[in-house]
């Protein structure tokens, strides 16, 4: 079984790690393309159903996950 949730969408993402979700990793898979590693990957299919549907968090925090992701890819680059 998968220990780890994966992503490509950072607005997904974003929104998973303001419902509790803690972040792992990045890696990159090609052309530039990232891929955000989150636990509990039970949860995060939950909240990915939510998410779909509409669900709401709060803008500012949203924002500051999204950012916070943005950070990671700009040092996983330097590398």
């Amino acid at each position: 079984m998968e220990s780890k949730f994966k992503t490509n969408d950072i607005s997904l993402a974003s929104f998973l790690l303001t419902q509790g979700v803690d972040f792992i990793d990045i890696i990159e898979e090609g052309n530039s393309r990232f891929v955000f590693l989150l636990s509990d990957p039970e949860k995060c299919e939950l909240l990915r159903r939510e998410y779909l549907n509409d669900a709401s968090a709060p803008a500012q925090k949203l924002f500051s996950k999204r950012e916070m992701l943005i950070s990671q890819i700009k040092q996983f680059q330097k590398f």
